[in-house]
């Protein structure tokens, strides 16, 4: 097993929260945490539309401010103990 594939304490895998972290720190400061190219992703937003199969929800933003306000109102941040802005 990979070790972004553990499933953590929120219920996501350690991926999907360093996703939702890095999301959140680019939408809320505008720096990134890596270049989120790394993640196979033109940016983290994509990234984490696809990580949480958002693909085919419309109503999903595709944009980082957007995608990461549109999360928190989801409660998707809800599980995750990190203070949000």
């Amino acid at each position: 097993m990979k070790i972004a594939d553990t499933t953590m304490e929120s219920g996501y895998t350690f991926q999907q929260e360093l996703l939702l972290n890095a999301l959140r720190r680019q939408a809320t400061t505008g720096r990134l945490m890596v270049n989120p190219h790394v993640t196979g992703f033109t940016s983290f937003a994509k990234a984490v539309r696809f990580s949480f199969k958002l693909k085919e929800d419309k109503k999903a933003p595709k944009t980082c401010k957007n995608l990461y306000n549109y999360l928190v109102k989801k409660g998707y941040y809800a599980k995750l103990d990190m203070e949000l802005a």
